[in-house]
């Protein structure tokens, strides 16, 4: 009878071993999947608490100023944008024929200064303008882009721009 025990002991330490090389080993594998992807999530929680922690706001207001008129009164900063688009029309060897200043806008926290240029140039130099008016600090949004055949011989391109910068605050 012990022959019996021992091989009935035996069998039964087969089966718990083969039972353990199955189905528990993949628990305790979907345990450390589970376990590093809380890991993983509690790292980004804790990245974000620290993004949203007080005193943040202050440090990443330059990366914003970056991106907004100064703030100076809406006339100032209406003949700020005129110089910029000035400047960048020179450049791209544009011809400005007229600018006027349109009404600045309080949008959702900011306000809305925009000028509307009229200009004459070749296709190139209107894209050269374009780039440079995306391509400026403070952030300036070009507009309403309407192009015409020039009247002149050589026919440069007529066409009408509006150019838009936003700073803080409301007017």
């Amino acid at each position: 009878m012990t022959a019996s025990r021992a091989g009935a002991a035996a069998i039964l330490l087969l089966l718990l071993g083969l039972f353990w090389a199955g189905p528990v080993e993949a628990y305790f594998g979907q345990l450390a999947t589970g376990s590093a992807a809380i890991e993983r999530l509690g790292a980004l929680a804790q990245r974000y608490r620290a993004l949203t922690a007080p005193g943040v706001a202050e440090r990443a207001a330059p990366a914003e100023a970056a991106l907004l008129l100064p703030d100076i009164p809406d006339a100032q900063a209406a003949a700020l944008l005129q110089e910029t688009v000035k400047a960048a029309a020179g450049t791209a060897q544009i011809q400005i024929r007229g600018m006027q200043v349109l009404r600045a806008q309080a949008a959702s926290g900011a306000v809305r200064i925009g000028i509307r240029i009229n200009a004459a140039g070749g296709i190139a130099e209107i894209g050269r303008l374009l780039y440079a008016v995306e391509a400026a600090r403070p952030a300036l949004y070009p507009d309403n882009l309407q192009i015409r055949a020039g009247t002149a011989a050589p026919a440069p391109l007529e066409f009408q721009l509006d150019v838009l910068g936003f700073k803080a605050g409301a007017s």
